[in-house]
């Protein structure tokens, strides 16, 4: 956890909790471990088989890492929000990589067609509807949140699958539903890694339905790439280093202090790290900040 700052007109304390310092630099280590323990005991599995699902990157590089410690094949779908330093962890782990598609859903799609087809060569994990992926959270992201915040009064998260939201949410607001769990997706129009863009058709997955339909999130919002570009500008002298995943749940939750006058101890879940994002942080971001230099010049040289 790490203390980061929150709106100065705010008592609330914000709290970040850093997954992005897993082995692969995401929340997905924790789900993709728990999926493969329980792949090793299905009898469906045998040591034969490829690994495969679909992945915008970061379950890919989680599913790599331990397929290859595992000495297994895998094959990773990949979707067009697929960086290119995502695809070379995946490549050099050993992971076969193609892309398909806008949204992960696309190329879950194409790999229950090629599981179907041929059972014998291919082992298909699904993160997407793996109960696993839920489970791991309810087992450890959401005991630590309580063990290490016992006085936490609401966690913000990224829904990209949904697992880890709900996994967290459930361990939650079975010890105390007052606590408060807020969604971010993607703004219409936005690609935010990781992140969900649900406006613009993204696949609802059975853990955001059930999230929502049964009060596990209490609030869902969005956030534009825009705005999660201007937090990352802001935070690169707080000691973080996300990529636009972890900005985005970051802009989100000053947005609901704000808004929302929330007080107590915030958490908020920092899903990925930089270093995975480092072609679109350095496009985007220090491009504005250049931007703001030149512009500054430019007054200043008029004055």
């Amino acid at each position: 956890m790490l203390r980061i700052p929150s709106p100065e007109t705010s008592s609330a304390r914000l709290l970040l909790k850093l997954e992005g310092y897993n082995p692969t630099g995401s929340v997905k280590d924790r789900a993709c471990v728990s999926m493969l323990q329980a792949m090793t005991r299905d009898p469906r599995w045998d040591q034969s088989k490829t690994l495969i699902d679909a992945s915008s990157g970061n379950m890919g590089c989680s599913i790599a890492y331990f397929g290859k410690a595992l000495g297994v094949a895998v094959r990773i779908v990949g979707s067009s929000k697929l960086t290119a330093e995502k695809r070379q962890f995946m490549e050099y782990f050993g992971a076969t990589v193609e892309t398909t598609g806008d949204f992960t859903i696309e190329g879950s799609m194409y790999c229950r067609e090629l599981a179907e087809a041929e059972p014998a060569k291919w082992y298909f994990l699904d993160q997407l509807h793996n109960a696993e992926n839920p489970a791991a959270h309810f087992k450890s992201t959401g005991p630590e949140i309580l063990s290490e915040v016992p006085g936490v009064t609401a966690v913000v998260g990224s829904i990209g699958s949904g697992g880890t939201l709900l996994g967290t949410a459930r361990y939650l607001k079975q010890r105390d539903d007052r606590i408060k769990i807020f969604a971010v997706e993607a703004a219409s129009g936005t690609r935010l890694p990781g992140t969900a863009a649900l406006a613009d058709g993204d696949y609802r997955t059975p853990f955001i339905e059930e999230g929502f339909v049964h009060n596990f999130f209490d609030l869902s919002v969005q956030v534009s790439e825009a705005e999660a570009i201007d937090m990352a500008r802001s935070f690169t002298t707080a000691g973080v280093f996300g990529g636009l995943q972890t900005y985005a749940v970051i802009a989100a939750a000053w947005r609901l202090i704000e808004s929302y006058e929330l007080h107590g101890d915030i958490v908020a879940i920092s899903g990925d790290t930089g270093w995975k994002n480092m072609d679109s942080l350095m496009q985007k971001v220090l491009s504005c900040q250049d931007g703001d230099r030149q512009d500054g010049d430019r007054q200043n040289r008029g004055r």
